[in-house]
């Protein structure tokens, strides 16, 4: 196994979930991650594939997933035994606040000499707060931080100064920040490659299957992502990656999308290697018409025959529609319509009407789409609880209204556990109707270890309490859930089974309330210890069954040739190291 340059820690939610009774709701049921969100950023797969074109060697380590299959397993005791020249840790969503610098301490408890460096939007977003932390020594900002990390190894590794370094914040000997300009904003999303064939080889070189999988649960449902752009043209307010968010706070005043042409190209990759349905982020219409025709045209010509699924910010047109089924094998959608009341969509920055949903859909399923994926949230600006019970009768008239069609699949789950840090919402909040109960990334840390999703909450919405939150969002997916059964999405069996567990999760939440309440210290704690196993078994499929969310696959004969060819590649550049193709940097030698 070859010696790594830097290692990349994915780190649990909170670190001592384990040891922890945390009721984290369904805060994970419409990703497919579990609540400790074991799924590391798409970022980590882009940066080392560009660190080992550029001649060094990474390695990507999900401290999560193996906490998640092997519960004996010995978080300290496998970094002890590392040695890079860095650890990179990633602190991309807010959620990781508190596993991510714990990850980090256990780092500076056994390589107190080796740079830690945290990456990622909420890294960027609090960097200076997060540089003081005693465990931290860099933040590489912005959203495409390939390059400047890559300047840091390398700086790192021949011991001379960072002061040039872009994007860099750091600590200097005596203690003082220093925040370098952050100008390493690239105009386009093409300097890297999305190459899941990364991970792929990763697992045949440092025999560790477990490090390389995304979510527990992948090998069963391997669905991939592709990404259009870095940014966004739209200003949703609740939004941490809005065009707000990148100009204000990320140093980007436009996208930067992916050629067209090098996405199909990343789409043909994971073809080859991977039979399940991949996933494209990022509405691609926000490029223009001619980047849309080339795309999926693009895809018409390699006849990609995975399922293909694709995110819109707004309910598509016929015509886009007909294009979609003209052209592709098997396409979905996915549209978060956030309410079926327009002034509540609205204030969220959305700006179309229920009905304009309703027609999309039919739109859709005329033209062939495979399924219709429906989003809806709870705790979004100006909504009240009666208004989230109130959507369940308004999705219930659209069913009927599209012929109680099986391709849509409606959900709802609540916007949490946080604001995102960098959006409108949490740099004017009181402007949007709420208040925050979190500021600081010390006082969000401290939040995810509170007892119950309810008490997690960055946020208090001003249209009801957090209490009224929790029950009208139990109550909706209730109502949905029910829907389902009526409709013949759900047999009877598995609806039955999901309203329980809802019933089951409102009473423990009931519970959960009545024990903060009624006791403090030890015997708190004592009594919530009580209901771990209730707990860890509620904490996932709570609203929906998981399931719900994931399409077919079948596995081709080119999979399988494609994955012997890569095996004996890899193996042969392990043995043989100088086979090994780079892209060498300047001034730089492979041996420097």
């Amino acid at each position: 196994m070859p010696h790594p340059d830097l290692v990349l820690l994915h780190a649990p939610s909170v670190y001592d979930f384990r040891e922890r009774s945390i009721m984290f709701g369904p805060v994970s049921d419409l990703v497919p991650s579990s609540p400790i969100f074991e799924m590391y950023p798409l970022g980590f797969t882009t940066m080392a594939e560009y660190m080992e074109r550029h001649g060094l060697t990474v390695r990507i380590v999900n401290l999560a997933m193996h906490m998640l299959a092997k519960p004996t397993f010995d978080v300290e005791k496998a970094i002890r035994e590392m040695d890079p020249l860095a650890f990179g840790i990633d602190l991309h969503w807010l959620p990781h606040a508190h596993g991510s610098i714990e990850i980090a301490r256990i780092c500076k408890k056994y390589h107190p000499d080796t740079p830690v460096i945290f990456g990622g939007l909420s890294a960027t977003y609090f960097h200076e707060e997060l540089v003081q932390y005693h465990c931290v020594d860099y933040v590489v900002r912005g959203d495409s931080t390939e390059e400047p990390f890559t300047q840091l190894m390398y700086t790192l590794r021949r011991g001379g100064s960072v002061c040039d370094i872009p994007n860099v914040t750091y600590k200097t000997s005596d203690g003082s920040i220093v925040v370098n300009d952050l100008s390493w904003v690239p105009d386009t999303f093409d300097h890297v490659k999305l190459d899941y064939s990364f991970s792929m080889r990763s697992v045949i070189r440092d025999r560790d299957m477990t490090s390389a999988l995304p979510f527990k649960g992948w090998l069963g449902y391997p669905v991939t992502a592709s990404l259009t752009c870095r940014g966004c043209t739209n200003q949703c307010p609740t939004c941490g990656g809005s065009a707000y968010a990148f100009a204000r706070h990320f140093g980007r005043k436009r996208p930067a999308f992916r050629d067209p042409e090098r996405l199909v190209a990343d789409i043909a990759h994971v073809a080859k290697h991977i039979p399940g349905p991949v996933f494209v982020l990022n509405d691609f219409q926000q490029a223009g018409r001619a980047y849309v025709e080339e795309f999926i045209r693009g895809l018409r010509r390699i006849n990609f025959k995975n399922p293909i699924g694709f995110e819109f910010f707004t309910p598509p047109s016929e015509e886009f529609c007909a294009f979609l089924g003209e052209n592709l094998n098997d396409w979905s959608m996915e549209v978060s319509c956030e309410s079926h009341d327009d002034s509540v969509r609205a204030a969220f920055g959305k700006h179309y009407t229920f009905g304009d949903v309703a027609t999309s859909i039919e739109y859709a399923f005329k033209h062939n789409c495979t399924r219709f994926d429906l989003y809806f949230m709870t705790g979004i600006p100006r909504q009240t609880a009666q208004s989230v019970l109130d959507t369940v009768p308004a999705v219930r008239e659209l069913y009927t209204h599209v012929g109680n069609d099986g391709r849509l699949l409606a959900f709802i789950s609540p916007m949490a556990p946080f604001l995102d840090p960098g959006s409108m919402v949490f740099d004017n909040p009181e402007a949007y109707g709420y208040t925050l109960r979190a500021r600081t990334l010390e006082e969000h840390r401290q939040l995810l270890l509170q007892p119950s999703w309810e008490h997690i909450l960055n946020y208090e919405p001003d249209a009801m309490t957090r209490l009224e939150m929790v029950q009208a969002t139990y109550e909706a997916a209730i109502g949905f859930n029910r829907i389902k059964a009526e409709v013949g999405i759900a047999d009877s069996a598995t609806a039955a089974k999901t309203e329980s567990r809802i019933s089951a999760a409102r009473d423990v939440m009931a519970r959960i309330d009545e024990i903060i309440e009624a006791s403090d210290g030890a015997s708190r704690n004592a009594r919530l210890e009580d209901l771990r196993h209730e707990i860890d078994e509620l904490n996932e499929n709570t609203v929906c069954q998981k399931s719900e969310l994931n399409w077919p696959a079948s596995v081709r004969p080119i999979h399988i040739f494609s994955n012997i060819a890569l095996w004996f590649r890899v193996t042969l550049e392990t043995l043989f190291p100088r086979l090994r193709k780079y892209d060498p940097r300047p001034g730089h030698s492979e041996a420097s």
